[in-house]
């Protein structure tokens, strides 16, 4: 055990408690922390983080107790909706509940069910000090579920944004540090102000399933800097269909008050020239009903995307959702 181990031992990014390098503790999953190796953060490697000890791979930010709880390696998952899934509830276009679901987004790849430690986990990474931990949940993800999001192929990586309201009070937003961890193993950009979340929603957690839908609905837009106007302007490109996109979102919104319709900005149906024809990546914390997910998807697609894939760490599920039961309750 290194003399820097013992005078500044690092600490668990979940549970606080030391974790040495040096030392060999049982139930340590070394070909995990060779994926790691496999894809290091240099600045990590190299510097000293605010006075905080380097932390070399996934053992320095995660113990191996919180490891074990937090990778879930034999998670089979709905490749459309990401929930818990089998052979008995699969079919061609997904599992027996989001076959009925029209999501704008096509893949979703999760980590694990929102529920017990990952639940937790999830919960502290909202608070102002989670950043560590967030960077910590990004890695692990990456480990477990790399092979399935190269797969996918994305071109960049889209964070769900915060309301800037919302931000000012937590002081950082978890989607977007996952996002961004995500998009340096990918080697693609991050378009973290691609998206903007227009007025400050209520917590999705704190409503019904059908009132998510209507919470977020018409939340996002996307955000043009002044040189993706000019490139704009220079290649003079709409999106095919977008008046058509619009009139479905009047339909569905039959149900909202005259004052809350005459308060929705109008999305410019122009091609954003980040993403078009670009297959996105929306990363996000958990994913339920999937509401947030499909509105911000289908955003990017009328700005120009060709396809949006999701990636949550925490897959919600609720009697609403799916026959869902916690494992150890079983």
């Amino acid at each position: 055990m290194s003399l820097l181990n013992i005078l500044f031992p690092p600490l668990c990014a979940a549970c606080g408690e030391p974790v040495f390098w040096d030392a060999e503790p049982p139930g340590w999953d070394w070909v995990f922390e060779g994926h790691v190796r496999a894809y290091p953060d240099r600045f990590y490697e190299a510097l000293w983080e605010w006075g905080a000890p380097p932390r070399r791979g996934a053992s320095n930010l995660l113990c191996p107790a919180c490891l074990a709880q937090l990778s879930f390696p034999a998670w089979k998952a709905c490749p459309r909706c990401g929930g818990r899934a089998d052979a008995a509830n699969l079919l061609p276009h997904g599992c027996s509940w989001c076959h009925r679901q029209k999501f704008a987004f096509t893949r979703t790849v999760s980590l694990g069910p929102y529920w017990g430690p990952l639940r937790a986990v999830i919960t502290a990474m909202k608070q102002p000090h989670g950043k560590r931990l967030a960077q910590a949940m990004a890695r692990v993800f990456w480990c477990q579920r790399g092979t399935q999001l190269r797969e996918l192929a994305p071109d960049c990586v889209v964070p769900i944004p915060m309301h800037r309201r919302r931000k000012r009070q937590r002081q950082m937003n978890s989607p977007e540090i996952l996002a961004d961890v995500l998009a340096d193993f990918l080697g693609i950009p991050t378009g973290k102000h691609v998206l903007y979340r227009m007025r400050p929603t209520l917590p999705q957690s704190s409503l019904k399933p059908a009132q998510r839908w209507k919470n977020v609905r018409g939340a996002f837009s996307v955000v043009f800097t002044p040189w993706d106007r000019i490139i704009m302007v220079w290649t003079r490109k709409r999106v095919p269909g977008a008046g058509d996109l619009r009139q479905k979102e009047k339909l569905h919104r039959a149900d909202d008050t005259d004052k809350q319709r005459r308060e929705q900005p109008r999305r410019s149906p122009s091609v954003h020239p980040r993403l078009a024809g670009r297959r996105v990546l929306l990363v996000d914390d958990v994913l339920t009903t999937g509401a947030t997910c499909h509105e911000a998807a289908k955003v990017l697609l009328e700005a120009g995307a060709q396809e949006v894939f999701v990636a949550v760490l925490g897959r919600g599920q609720t009697p609403a959702t799916a026959d869902f039961e916690p494992e150890h309750t079983r």
